[in-house]
């Protein structure tokens, strides 16, 4: 499953490489979604499968939806809750870590109204106190490790 998830994140930077060589050096940023979800004083965190460490659940935006929409189905894949949105928490942006893209990560507090914990192809949802694997969360989400740990 790692050898998967490797190969794909390879096409996945040899694509974004192209489009920026054929977009003149102008591709636009992606725009993603993730969700905070708290309880206990612990975190819904995704531990991923490719090793990379901890990150929130979500994903990129697709075409035809919000980001509403994003951030609930993208949840729901990875972890397999059920939620509602309880508002914006945050918003990343800037040039994504290990790419030549930029990105655009709306941040959404949440609540779990249903479903069961379970994996996903991303790797296995847990609940973390963040002081524990502070320096193994993925992605910019370190930079709301203080705000979170609030």
């Amino acid at each position: 499953m790692k050898f998967i998830l490797l190969l794909a994140r390879a096409l996945i930077v040899i694509l974004q490489r192209s489009l920026y060589i054929l977009t003149l050096r102008q591709l636009p940023p992606f725009a993603s979604v993730a969700v905070i979800i708290r309880k206990d004083n612990k975190y819904l965190m995704v531990k991923r499968g490719d090793g990379r460490g901890y990150g929130l659940p979500g994903g990129y935006i697709k075409l035809h939806e919000t980001a509403e929409e994003a951030a609930c189905r993208e949840t729901l894949e990875e972890t397999g809750f059920i939620i509602e949105l309880q508002g914006v928490r945050n918003i990343l942006s800037g040039r994504a870590r290990g790419t030549i893209v930029r990105a655009v990560d709306i941040i959404y507090n949440a609540t779990i109204t249903g479903g069961a914990l379970r994996p996903s192809l991303e790797g296995m949802p847990c609940w973390v106190d963040l002081k524990e694997i502070k320096d193994e969360i993925a992605f910019d989400y370190a930079k709301l490790f203080d705000e979170l740990a609030d």
